[in-house]
C-alpha cells in the first residue's frame, strides 16, 4: 500500500517535471510545419551556371519514406531495445527517446528554416525551371539560353512551376541533416553504453559505433549523385545533424569519456522518490552526489548499480557468470589488485571504482 502510493507520487513527479520537455518538443516540431508552408527566397541565377544544369532525377535513391525508417524509425528502436531488454531500464527508455526527439526537432527546424532564408538553386534547377531534358514538357535547348545583358536571370524565366518552389531549397542538405540527426545520436548512444573511451581499444566497439555514421554518410553522399545539392550542401547539413545529435545525448547522459558513460542522468525529481534514496536509509545527500546519484537511473537493485553507489564488488575474480551479448554493454569487475612494479591499480581510487567494461 505505502510502496504504491510512493510509486504514484514519483510517476506524479516525473510526468511534471518532464512535461515541459515534451511540449517545448512538440512546440518545435509544430513550428516547423509551419515555417516548411512558407516561400523560399528566389535567389537570383545564371543560366550558364554549369552547377545548376543537371537533370531532374524522377527517382531517389534514398526516398523521404526510407529516410524516416533509417534516421528515425531505426535509432529509436535500438535504443528502445537496448533500453528494455538489455538495460531494463526505464529512465533509459526515456532519456534516449526524449533525446532523440530533442536531436530531430532541432534538426528540422533549423534546416528548413536555413533553406527558406538562403533560397539557394538545386544542381537540378534549370531543369525543374526549364525542362531542359523532358521532351515532354518541350523544354528550351541549352544552348538557347541566355542572361539579360549584365544581369542575372530570375525565376520569372520558368516555363515550369510545380517543381519550382523545391528547386530553391538546395542549402543545407535537409536528408543529410536529418541521417546525422538520428544516427548520429545512436552513435552516441552505442558508445556510452560500450565504454568507447574506455583506454582499451577494442576494434569492435569502434565498428559498432561508427556503422550508424557510416550508413548515414552513404544517405547524405546519395543527395550529390542523384543531383538534389551541392557538395557544400550535404557537408553543412552533416555538420547541423551531427551538432544537435551530440547536443541532445548531452542533455541527458554523461560525457562518452565519464565512467558512468553508459547510464542516464538521474531523474529530476526530489531524491525522496528515487530508488534506493534516503526514503531507503541509504546516506545524506551528499554521499550520494559523492557516489554517483548524478547518474543511477531507475534499475534499482541489480549488481552494476550496488557497484556504482557502494563500491567494490566482493564476485570473485574467476567468476564468469552472465558473460554474454550482455558483455557488450556490461561493466568489468573492480580490479584491486596491485600492478607490476607494487603500485596501486589506477582503475582504484578510494571506494569509487573506475568500472571499465569489456
Amino acid at each position: 500500500m505505502f510502496s504504491a502510493l510512493r510509486m504514484k507520487s514519483r510517476t506524479r513527479e516525473l510526468f511534471k517535471s518532464y512535461c515541459k520537455d515534451w511540449t517545448l518538443v512538440v512546440i518545435v516540431l509544430v513550428a516547423f510545419s509551419i515555417v516548411d508552408q512558407l516561400e523560399p527566397y528566389h535567389r537570383q541565377f545564371s543560366v550558364r551556371d554549369i552547377t545548376i544544369q543537371h537533370p531532374f532525377a524522377k527517382q531517389e535513391t534514398v526516398p523521404v519514406w526510407l529516410l524516416l525508417t533509417l534516421s528515425f524509425l531505426l535509432p529509436m528502436v535500438t535504443v528502445g531495445a537496448i533500453a528494455v531488454f538489455q538495460r531494463r531500464s526505464y529512465t533509459d527508455l526515456h532519456n534516449g527517446l526524449l533525446g532523440l526527439f530533442l536531436a530531430q526537432s532541432l534538426v528540422l527546424i533549423v534546416t528548413d528554416s536555413v533553406k527558406i532564408a538562403v533560397g539557394r538553386p538545386r544542381p537540378d534547377f534549370l531543369d525543374r525551371c526549364l525542362s531542359l531534358y523532358d521532351n515532354a514538357y518541350a523544354g528550351t535547348p541549352l544552348d538557347q539560353l541566355s542572361d539579360p545583358v549584365n544581369l542575372l536571370s530570375n525565376s520569372t524565366i520558368c516555363t515550369r512551376t510545380e517543381l519550382l518552389r523545391d528547386g530553391f531549397k538546395s542549402f543545407p542538405s535537409g536528408h543529410s541533416s536529418f541521417s546525422f540527426g538520428g544516427l548520429g545520436f545512436l552513435s552516441m548512444y552505442l558508445a556510452g553504453k560500450l565504454h568507447l573511451f574506455d583506454e582499451r581499444g577494442h576494434i569492435y566497439k569502434s565498428l559498432v559505433v561508427l556503422a550508424p555514421m557510416i550508413l548515414a554518410a552513404l544517405i547524405a553522399t546519395s543527395r550529390v549523385s542523384d543531383y538534389r545539392h551541392h557538395w557544400e550542401d550535404v557537408t553543412a547539413g552533416s555538420f547541423i545533424g551531427f551538432f544537435f545529435a551530440v547536443f541532445a545525448y548531452r542533455q541527458y547522459y554523461p560525457s562518452l569519456a565519464s565512467n558512468k558513460s553508459d547510464r542516464p542522468f538521474s531523474p529530476r525529481i526530489r531524491e525522496d522518490f528515487l530508488p534506493g534514496g534516503s526514503f531507503l536509509g541509504i546516506g545524506s545527500s551528499n554521499d550520494r552526489e559523492s557516489n554517483g546519484q548524478r547518474y543511477r537511473d531507475d534499475a534499482g537493485e541489480d549488481d552494476d548499480t550496488r557497484l556504482v553507489m557502494d563500491g567494490p564488488s566482493n564476485q570473485s575474480p574467476g567468476d564468469e557468470s552472465g558473460v554474454g551479448f550482455g558483455q557488450f554493454f556490461r561493466r568489468d569487475r573492480t580490479d584491486e589488485t596491485l600492478t607490476g612494479n607494487g603500485t596501486p591499480n589506477k582503475n582504484v581510487i578510494g571506494t569509487e571504482s573506475r568500472l571499465i567494461p569489456i
